[in-house]
Protein backbone atom coordinates (compact mmCIF):
# COMPACT_ATOMS: atom_id res chain seq x y z
CA UNK A 1 0.00 0.00 0.00
CA UNK A 2 1.42 3.48 -0.87
CA UNK A 3 2.66 5.35 2.19
CA UNK A 4 0.42 8.37 1.57
CA UNK A 5 -2.74 6.28 1.89
CA UNK A 6 -1.86 4.67 5.21
CA UNK A 7 -4.65 5.08 7.72
CA UNK A 8 -3.13 6.45 10.91
CA UNK A 9 -5.17 4.90 13.67
CA UNK A 10 -2.36 3.68 15.93
CA UNK A 11 -1.19 6.34 18.29
CA UNK A 12 0.97 6.04 21.34
CA UNK A 13 2.05 3.04 23.30
CA UNK A 14 1.19 2.64 26.96
CA UNK A 15 3.22 3.77 28.83
CA UNK A 16 4.15 6.91 26.90
CA UNK A 17 6.80 6.37 24.22
CA UNK A 18 10.42 7.22 24.80
CA UNK A 19 11.05 8.30 21.21
CA UNK A 20 9.12 10.33 18.65
CA UNK A 21 9.48 7.47 16.15
CA UNK A 22 6.92 5.52 18.20
CA UNK A 23 4.18 8.17 17.74
CA UNK A 24 1.54 8.45 15.06
CA UNK A 25 -1.28 11.02 15.20
CA UNK A 26 -4.87 10.07 15.96
CA UNK A 27 -8.01 10.87 14.04
CA UNK A 28 -6.44 11.83 10.71
CA UNK A 29 -5.50 10.18 7.45
CA UNK A 30 -2.38 11.68 5.93
CA UNK A 31 -2.61 12.93 2.36
CA UNK A 32 0.32 13.22 -0.02
CA UNK A 33 2.81 15.74 1.30
CA UNK A 34 1.83 15.32 4.94
CA UNK A 35 4.69 13.11 6.08
CA UNK A 36 7.44 15.78 6.05
CA UNK A 37 5.27 18.03 8.22
CA UNK A 38 4.65 15.20 10.71
CA UNK A 39 8.35 14.33 10.85
CA UNK A 40 9.29 17.97 11.49
CA UNK A 41 6.60 18.35 14.16
CA UNK A 42 7.68 15.20 15.98
CA UNK A 43 11.27 16.45 16.01
CA UNK A 44 10.28 19.41 18.20
CA UNK A 45 11.50 19.29 21.80
CA UNK A 46 9.05 19.00 24.68
CA UNK A 47 6.15 17.28 22.94
CA UNK A 48 3.17 16.43 25.11
CA UNK A 49 0.47 13.83 24.58
CA UNK A 50 -3.18 13.73 25.60
CA UNK A 51 -4.50 10.18 25.54
CA UNK A 52 -8.18 9.73 24.85
CA UNK A 53 -10.25 7.79 27.42
CA UNK A 54 -9.16 4.19 27.76
CA UNK A 55 -9.40 2.69 24.30
CA UNK A 56 -6.59 0.33 23.38
CA UNK A 57 -5.87 -1.46 20.14
CA UNK A 58 -4.88 -5.14 20.04
CA UNK A 59 -1.23 -4.17 20.62
CA UNK A 60 -2.04 -2.27 23.81
CA UNK A 61 -1.71 1.16 22.22
CA UNK A 62 -3.98 4.09 23.09
CA UNK A 63 -5.48 6.84 20.95
CA UNK A 64 -3.89 10.18 21.73
CA UNK A 65 -3.32 13.72 20.51
CA UNK A 66 0.12 15.25 20.07
CA UNK A 67 0.97 18.82 21.12
CA UNK A 68 3.93 21.17 20.87
CA UNK A 69 3.05 23.99 23.21
CA UNK A 70 -0.31 25.34 21.99
CA UNK A 71 0.04 23.64 18.59
CA UNK A 72 -2.10 20.51 18.15
CA UNK A 73 -0.62 18.23 15.48
CA UNK A 74 -3.93 16.87 14.20
CA UNK A 75 -5.37 20.37 13.90
CA UNK A 76 -2.32 21.66 12.01
CA UNK A 77 -2.47 18.78 9.54
CA UNK A 78 -6.16 19.20 8.75
CA UNK A 79 -6.00 23.01 8.57
CA UNK A 80 -3.17 22.80 6.03
CA UNK A 81 -5.02 20.32 3.84
CA UNK A 82 -2.44 17.64 4.63
CA UNK A 83 -4.86 15.19 6.25
CA UNK A 84 -8.48 14.12 6.13
CA UNK A 85 -10.50 13.47 9.28
CA UNK A 86 -10.92 9.72 9.74
CA UNK A 87 -12.40 7.34 12.30
CA UNK A 88 -12.03 6.71 15.12
CA UNK A 89 -12.79 9.94 16.91
CA UNK A 90 -13.50 9.70 20.62
CA UNK A 91 -14.07 13.29 21.71
CA UNK A 92 -17.06 14.86 19.91
CA UNK A 93 -15.75 18.36 20.64
CA UNK A 94 -12.47 17.58 18.91
CA UNK A 95 -14.26 15.73 16.12
CA UNK A 96 -16.42 18.74 15.32
CA UNK A 97 -13.41 21.07 15.43
CA UNK A 98 -11.46 18.93 12.97
CA UNK A 99 -14.41 18.50 10.61
CA UNK A 100 -14.96 22.27 10.52
CA UNK A 101 -11.29 22.78 9.70
CA UNK A 102 -11.45 20.19 6.94
CA UNK A 103 -14.44 21.91 5.30
CA UNK A 104 -12.58 25.23 5.47
CA UNK A 105 -9.43 23.67 4.00
CA UNK A 106 -11.42 22.23 1.08
CA UNK A 107 -12.59 25.73 0.20
CA UNK A 108 -9.31 27.57 0.76
CA UNK A 109 -6.99 24.95 -0.75
CA UNK A 110 -9.11 23.26 -3.43
CA UNK A 111 -6.06 22.04 -5.35
CA UNK A 112 -4.95 19.88 -2.42
CA UNK A 113 -8.38 18.25 -2.25
CA UNK A 114 -8.51 17.41 -5.96
CA UNK A 115 -5.83 14.74 -5.57
CA UNK A 116 -7.05 11.21 -6.16
CA UNK A 117 -6.65 10.02 -2.56
CA UNK A 118 -8.59 13.00 -1.16
CA UNK A 119 -11.29 13.57 -3.78
CA UNK A 120 -14.91 12.98 -2.78
CA UNK A 121 -16.17 9.91 -4.64
CA UNK A 122 -19.64 9.68 -6.21
CA UNK A 123 -21.71 6.82 -4.79
CA UNK A 124 -22.02 5.19 -8.22
CA UNK A 125 -18.21 5.02 -8.37
CA UNK A 126 -17.69 3.64 -4.85
CA UNK A 127 -16.58 0.28 -6.27
CA UNK A 128 -13.40 2.05 -7.48
CA UNK A 129 -12.31 2.70 -3.87
CA UNK A 130 -12.84 -0.75 -2.38
CA UNK A 131 -10.46 -1.64 0.45
CA UNK A 132 -9.47 1.92 1.29
CA UNK A 133 -10.67 4.89 3.30
CA UNK A 134 -12.85 7.24 1.25
CA UNK A 135 -15.38 10.05 1.46
CA UNK A 136 -18.43 9.07 -0.62
CA UNK A 137 -21.36 11.28 -1.66
CA UNK A 138 -24.67 10.49 -3.33
CA UNK A 139 -28.46 10.71 -3.14
CA UNK A 140 -30.26 8.21 -0.91
CA UNK A 141 -32.85 6.16 -2.78
CA UNK A 142 -34.24 4.20 0.17
CA UNK A 143 -33.59 3.08 3.74
CA UNK A 144 -34.42 -0.48 4.79
CA UNK A 145 -34.71 -1.71 8.35
CA UNK A 146 -32.70 -4.74 9.43
CA UNK A 147 -32.29 -6.71 12.64
CA UNK A 148 -28.83 -5.35 13.49
CA UNK A 149 -28.57 -2.37 11.13
CA UNK A 150 -30.54 -0.06 8.90
CA UNK A 151 -29.41 -0.10 5.27
CA UNK A 152 -29.06 3.18 3.36
CA UNK A 153 -29.33 2.33 -0.35
CA UNK A 154 -28.12 4.52 -3.21
CA UNK A 155 -29.48 2.47 -6.13
CA UNK A 156 -32.23 0.13 -7.27
CA UNK A 157 -30.18 -3.05 -6.87
CA UNK A 158 -29.05 -3.37 -3.26
CA UNK A 159 -26.91 -6.39 -4.22
CA UNK A 160 -24.64 -4.22 -6.38
CA UNK A 161 -25.00 -0.58 -5.38
CA UNK A 162 -23.30 1.41 -2.62
CA UNK A 163 -24.76 0.90 0.86
CA UNK A 164 -24.20 2.59 4.22
CA UNK A 165 -24.88 0.45 7.29
CA UNK A 166 -26.30 2.22 10.34
CA UNK A 167 -25.99 -0.04 13.38
CA UNK A 168 -29.15 -0.23 15.46
CA UNK A 169 -28.95 1.94 18.55
CA UNK A 170 -27.38 5.37 18.80
CA UNK A 171 -26.43 5.65 15.12
CA UNK A 172 -29.77 4.47 13.75
CA UNK A 173 -31.64 6.72 16.18
CA UNK A 174 -29.70 9.72 14.87
CA UNK A 175 -31.06 9.09 11.36
CA UNK A 176 -34.68 7.86 11.31
CA UNK A 177 -35.28 6.09 7.96
CA UNK A 178 -37.65 8.72 6.56
CA UNK A 179 -35.21 11.55 7.30
CA UNK A 180 -32.60 10.36 4.78
CA UNK A 181 -34.65 9.23 1.79
CA UNK A 182 -34.13 11.58 -1.15
CA UNK A 183 -31.33 13.45 0.65
CA UNK A 184 -27.86 13.98 -0.82
CA UNK A 185 -25.46 12.84 1.89
CA UNK A 186 -21.71 12.41 2.37
CA UNK A 187 -20.17 9.63 4.46
CA UNK A 188 -16.61 8.65 5.28
CA UNK A 189 -15.05 5.39 6.34
CA UNK A 190 -13.44 2.18 5.11
CA UNK A 191 -15.08 0.92 1.91
CA UNK A 192 -15.44 -2.86 1.79
CA UNK A 193 -17.46 -5.33 -0.27
CA UNK A 194 -20.80 -6.61 1.05
CA UNK A 195 -23.29 -7.07 -1.80
CA UNK A 196 -21.58 -4.13 -3.48
CA UNK A 197 -19.36 -1.43 -1.92
CA UNK A 198 -20.34 -0.51 1.64
CA UNK A 199 -19.36 1.60 4.64
CA UNK A 200 -20.23 0.95 8.29
CA UNK A 201 -20.96 4.37 9.75
CA UNK A 202 -18.69 4.71 12.78
CA UNK A 203 -20.37 7.77 14.29
CA UNK A 204 -23.24 10.11 13.34
CA UNK A 205 -20.62 12.85 12.85
CA UNK A 206 -19.36 11.03 9.74
CA UNK A 207 -22.64 11.46 7.87
CA UNK A 208 -23.15 14.96 6.46
CA UNK A 209 -25.86 16.51 4.32
CA UNK A 210 -23.91 19.06 2.20
CA UNK A 211 -27.03 20.76 0.87
CA UNK A 212 -28.49 21.60 4.28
Amino acid sequence: MPRHVLLLLVLIACPLPAAAEEIKPADVRLLEGGEPFVEAFLARPGLTYEPEPVRLDRHGRRLAHVFSGALWLQRELVARGLAAVAPPLVSRERANALLRLERRARLSEPGLWMRSEARIVAAERARSVLDRFAIVEGRVLSVARGFRSNFVNFGEDWREDFTVYLKRGRISRAFPPGSLEGQRIRVRGWVYYSNGPAIDLADPLYLEAPGR
